[in-house]
């Protein structure tokens, strides 16, 4: 299932500029032999104003028996469906991504006080603001974050701060949640992962009163980056001045060159990489490994 897309033209800078490579392998094994199955993923990275996709191809084994070409969803991702109508005992699914990004830094610092993000807004930031199904508005998450927001701080300090504080105060601990772990007791005892995190995270900035969207992908974990084995979550805040700001609060820091991007929505189950409905019975077993590299 491949996609084709052309290498744009674009003027490389080392220091302001990146290119990775990543190949995302997630493998089903079931216990019965599944007689179909039906699949959406979001694994195409997005292409944005500071993001380039180079190439990027999607396998699937064994080869679907129905293949839909490639469609957007409602927030503008890349969205694959696909359906295997013969029995099958494995599932893998291989997505190969090149990629370059160009650094947000500089254009972030010029974003101004954080209370000038708070001004009335266009009718499609709206969603971000309200609670989503993953994300309740949790006053103690908004109580966590108010002291980032000191008076006329700039947004980029104060998320950068917000973030620091939640690398130190919170313990990535894949064990202690998953995905159905309410954002309350993640909050309560201060474990989980970086789904967790961001979705705290955009319950405290909602809270506040701030436009924040749920943003998936990868990060370079050449640092020893939390989550980087993986696929990775992180928030981005809407500023006027500057469009959206990533702050990931797994890491303590802004998302910047170091964050593939390949989606974004309100929370984790409008970019669930990979998702569906297997005609099976009995235990199933799931590996997912992702290869980020530096080209």
């Amino acid at each position: 299932m491949p996609i084709s897309l052309p290498a744009p033209c674009w003027q490389y800078d080392p220091a302001m500029s990146a290119r990775y490579q990543i190949r995302h392998l997630t493998r089903y094994v079931y216990a019965h032999a599944a007689a179909s199955g039906r699949h959406l993923a979001h694994l195409t990275p997005r292409a944005t104003d500071w993001q380039r996709v180079e190439s990027h191809t999607l396998r699937v084994a064994p080869p679907p028996t129905e293949n839909d070409p490639p469609q957007t969803d409602y927030f503008g991702n890349t969205v694959r469906r696909w359906a295997i109508g013969a029995p099958h005992r494995e599932l893998e699914v291989e997505a190969v991504s090149v990629v370059a990004i160009d650094s947000q830094a500089e254009r972030w610092s010029a974003a101004g006080a954080w209370e000038d993000a708070l001004a009335p807004r266009a009718a499609d930031l709206v969603e971000f603001t309200l609670p989503s199904p993953y994300v309740p508005l949790i006053p103690a998450a908004a109580d966590y974050a108010r002291p980032s927001f000191s008076a006329a701080r700039p947004l980029d300090e104060a998320l950068h701060d917000v973030a620091r504080r939640m690398r130190t105060d919170f313990v990535f601990d894949p064990a202690a949640t998953t995905i159905a772990t309410p954002i309350v007791d993640v909050l309560r005892r201060r474990r989980g992962v970086c789904q967790d995190f961001a979705h705290c995270l955009l319950s405290a900035l909602r809270g506040l009163g701030f436009a924040a969207r749920y943003m998936s992908g990868y990060v370079l974990d050449e640092s020893g980056a939390r989550g980087g084995a993986a696929s990775h979550a992180w928030v981005a805040v809407h500023c006027p001045t500057v469009g959206w700001i990533g702050c990931d609060p797994t890491n303590g820091k802004l998302a910047d060159l170091e964050f593939v991007t390949l989606g974004w929505g309100r929370d984790f189950g409008d970019v669930t990489p990979l998702r569906g409905i297997v005609l099976s019975h009995g235990a199933q077993q799931l590996s997912v490994s992702v290869e980020f590299r530096r080209l």
